[in-house]
């Protein structure tokens, strides 16, 4: 008995993989080797985070309660050129996800390739516009070619690591906020072939805000909203597009980003616990975005274009 309970504090330490388990949306619930499970995530990005600090923040992570961790990935990270990959050091999420599990921590996972995030691009790297009639997050050949490809990666990268073959990955994400930008559903379903193409197997999920619910959803696949203000609210609107289904903030925002040369951002955080406090009673699950927000290293900072006026992110 002390030999095979040895092993195993051995694999563990080593990181190997736990055995296969399962996870599935049942009704109002999501199910781990079926059993509920209030998915309790807060949302961190490998690449605004030193390497060595990842352990340090994903246990700060579960000190606070948390089960899951959620993270981007980043396609102009990861292909700065096109065809030249880079997944070393600060870029290697494969070791961020695994260490989530060290830590005893499930993951969504949220490849983009459109990300948002307050990040340069939105996530594309800046050679996909090579072309200047190319046109970005839609079914142009020149687009949806490259991006599609990084995409098949990512999801091959991934397959080893959902929850399914023992590792911690509970969920893939489908675009991102798409809702709020278009509705053209053949677009979100190349995404869903790519990722099915790349070799993951599990399950798939959305996130849009209340507004953007029904053309940022797909027809069997799981939604999340995304909202930082009434709860009760979001989720009537989500009620009435899926009835009966499992709740999830895709995103809780409980905070939000400056720009140089505009006023701080500040939130009340007595509302935000009490929204979250409601959340938590009716048993919904929740992604705290962001948990940890990190820095923009370089010139990855984000920017919005207003009237002409180029305003950039904080870098941190």
């Amino acid at each position: 008995m002390r030999n095979r309970l040895a092993l195993a504090l051995t694999l563990a330490t080593l990181g190997l993989p736990a055995s296969a388990g399962t996870f599935e949306v049942k009704g109002r619930d999501y199910l781990v080797d079926g059993k509920p499970l209030q998915i309790l995530s807060g949302e961190i990005h490998y690449p605004r985070v030193p390497r060595a600090y990842w352990k340090d923040r994903l246990q700060k992570a579960k000190a606070m309660g948390l089960n899951t961790i959620c993270t981007y990935l980043f396609w102009n990270v990861h292909e700065p050129q096109p065809g030249k990959w880079d997944f070393s050091g600060n870029a290697d999420f494969v070791a961020f996800i695994k260490a989530c599990q060290e830590e005893g921590l499930h993951v969504l996972v949220r490849p983009g390739p459109y990300v948002c995030t307050e990040w340069e691009f939105g996530g594309y790297p800046g050679w996909v516009v090579a072309d200047p009639q190319t046109e970005v997050r839609s079914t142009d050949p020149k687009f949806l070619k490259p991006a599609m490809a990084y995409l098949e990666k990512v999801s091959a990268m991934l397959k080893p690591l959902q929850i399914e073959n023992g590792g911690p990955v509970l969920m893939i994400q489908v675009e991102n906020e798409y809702g709020s930008y278009g509705d053209d559903k053949k677009f979100l379903q190349a995404h869903v072939d790519a990722i099915r193409k790349g070799g993951y197997t599990g399950t798939l999920f959305t996130a849009d805000p209340p507004p953007a619910l029904k053309n940022g959803t797909i027809p069997g696949i799981t939604a999340t909203v995304n909202f930082g203000g009434d709860a009760r609210d979001a989720f009537k609107k989500y009620e009435e597009l899926r009835p009966g289904q499992a709740r999830m903030i895709g995103e809780f925002w409980v905070g939000w980003f400056d720009h140089w040369g505009a006023p701080h951002a500040s939130t009340d955080a007595k509302s935000k616990a009490s929204e979250f406090d409601w959340t938590l009673s009716e048993g919904i699950s929740a992604n705290i975005y962001m948990f940890h927000g990190g820095t923009n290293w370089g010139f990855y900072a984000g920017a919005n274009w207003n009237g002409g006026r180029y305003e950039p992110d904080t870098t941190s």
